[in-house]
C-alpha cells in the first residue's frame, strides 16, 4: 500500500469519520443484543470462519506474548458458537438457571483497517457487570480486539474476536455468558 493510500485509511478510521461511527454503532448494539438476551439475533453478527477465543492471563506481567498463554477459556468456532447460544435458549443451561444479568460497556474505540480491504480492527475496552440469582455483582474487564468484515450491504460482520480479560484469576462460578 503507498503511503497516500496508508494515511487515507488511517483518516477515514480516526474518531469522527463516518467508518468510526458506524463501527461504534454496530458494537453498541451488538451489546444491547446481549443485554437483552437476543443470542440468536447476536449470532448472525458473525461470519461462518469466526475465531472467538479467550486466552489464559498470567501473572507474569512481561511475559512473553504479552502476559498470555496458549491455553484458552475458550477458542470458539462459529459451530461451538451456535451450541452455547442454543444451549442458552432452553432449560437446560443449568450454569444459567436462573439467567445472569448483564451489562456490556465497550469503550476506548480504536479502528484500523484489517489484512484485507474489506476488513477493520476495532480494539476496545469493555467492562462487563452480571449479576444472578443472590450472589452480587460479578464485573469483568480487559480489552476486545474485533476483526470487522464489510458485507456489500454496507453492513459488518465479526469475523475474529479476541477476549483479553485484565483478571488472572476468574472468580465467577462459570464462564456460561458471552464477550
Amino acid at each position: 500500500m503507498s503511503s497516500i493510500a496508508s494515511q487515507r485509511a488511517e483518516v477515514e478510521c480516526r474518531a469522527g469519520s463516518p467508518l468510526y461511527g458506524e463501527v461504534l454503532e454496530f458494537l453498541y448494539r451488538e451489546a444491547e443484543l446481549l443485554d437483552s438476551n437476543r443470542y440468536a439475533a447476536w449470532l448472525e453478527l458473525f461470519t461462518d470462519d469466526i475465531r472467538y477465543e479467550m486466552p489464559v492471563r498470567t501473572n507474569q506481567y512481561l511475559a512473553k506474548g504479552a502476559g498470555f498463554e496458549s491455553m484458552a477459556f475458550f477458542d470458539d468456532n462459529i459451530n461451538s458458537l451456535r451450541t452455547r447460544v442454543r444451549r442458552l435458549e432452553t432449560d437446560a443451561a443449568w450454569a444459567e438457571t436462573p439467567p445472569s444479568r448483564t451489562r456490556h460497556f465497550v469503550s476506548n474505540l480504536l479502528v484500523t483497517q484489517g489484512k484485507a480491504t474489506n476488513e477493520f480492527v476495532a480494539a476496545t475496552s469493555f467492562m462487563i457487570t452480571r449479576t444472578r440469582g443472590d450472589q452480587g455483582y460479578q464485573l469483568f474487564t480487559g480489552r476486545r480486539e474485533d476483526t470487522l468484515r464489510r458485507l456489500a450491504e454496507d453492513s459488518f460482520r465479526i469475523a475474529g474476536r479476541r477476549i483479553l480479560v485484565d483478571q488472572t484469576v476468574i472468580t465467577a462460578t462459570n464462564l456460561s455468558i458471552l464477550f
